[in-house]
């Protein structure tokens, strides 16, 4: 299944599909405006420029993905960041195959693959705050809204988010019924 977005301009959402999409909807507005576009299972904000066609844009957000397949490495988003262990793990890192980097992506694989249901809830939970926060960390009940959302308290998440914009509310309130679910014994998907 492709991934779905959240086009989402003065705290509304304009626009929801496919990111070309959602980039083709927003350019055919009247009004040229620039929304903030997230990634719906995750709550990622996707970040590209708004400047051109549809056609632009596209290529843009899709870092130029968009013809046919080129020669040589793909892009992979690899990025360089600091990393501090003790000697000994260095040690067994330059021992694996792979060497380091190749050897703790491989661990981070297996630990996401294999993540408990609190760990999962865990994630969910941070990634909706932060979606609440992006909008809303200025509006009244944002502040209510994440406590009941770590303590998993539905009467309270609907009462601390009942005035914000019912767009946004049904998108919040979809995701933390998702996450309400996990904590019932649902299975993690």
């Amino acid at each position: 299944m492709n991934n779905q977005y959240l086009a989402i301009y003065d705290n509304k959402v304009v626009s929801r599909g496919s990111l070309e999409d959602i980039i083709y909807q927003v350019k055919a507005l009247q009004t040229p405006i620039e929304p903030l576009v997230f990634e719906q299972q995750s709550c990622q904000r996707i970040d590209f420029s708004w400047h051109g066609d549809a056609a632009t844009v596209l290529k843009a957000a899709t870092g130029g993905n968009t013809t046919a397949n080129k020669r040589g490495r793909p892009k992979l988003g690899v990025k360089a960041k600091e990393v501090t262990l003790l000697p000994r793990h260095w040690e067994w890192l330059s021992t694996q195959r792979g060497g380091a980097s190749a050897a703790l992506r491989r661990l981070i694989d297996e630990a996401q693959k294999n993540a408990s249901t609190e760990d999962v809830i865990c994630t969910k939970q941070q990634q909706l705050d932060k979606f609440m926060l992006t909008f809303l960390g200025d509006e009244p009940g944002f502040e209510e809204a994440s406590r009941a959302l770590y303590r998993n308290s539905k009467v309270s998440f609907e009462a601390a988010i009942a005035t914000w914009s019912s767009d946004i509310k049904e998108f919040v309130m979809a995701k933390f019924m998702a996450i309400s679910d996990l904590h019932s014994g649902a299975t993690p998907t």
